[in-house]
């Protein structure tokens, strides 16, 4: 071989070995779904859910949003590791919602 083609083959295997373990390290997201009542959190725009063992989740960005009937709503989606403005709970986006039959407790 050529010394500039070992120099290219060389240039090749270190961007493809460097490349490698950042496609390692990209994990699925883990799938939520969580029957309950949503409800404000600590400003307008946040929009809360509680799920098992009272974890909160935010699913501030559900579109479209559900209206305030006092029923229940069961949310999918993913869980993500982003920062929000509502300061508390875990951040889900790709949000899908249903509309329950179960009226929310008072």
């Amino acid at each position: 071989m050529k010394p500039r083609q070992t120099a290219v083959a060389a240039v090749l295997c270190a961007a493809l070995l460097v490349s490698l373990p950042a496609r390692a390290e990209t994990k699925r997201q883990e799938r939520v779904s969580v029957t309950g009542c949503p409800y404000a959190g600590v400003t307008a725009n946040c929009l809360m859910i509680k799920g098992p063992g009272d974890t909160v989740y935010n699913i501030s960005s559900i579109r479209p949003r559900p209206r305030q009937s006092g029923r229940m709503i069961r949310v999918r989606g993913s869980v993500t590791d982003k920062m929000s403005i509502c300061g508390e709970g875990v951040v889900l986006e790709r949000i899908r919602w249903t509309r329950r039959r179960q009226r929310c407790p008072n």
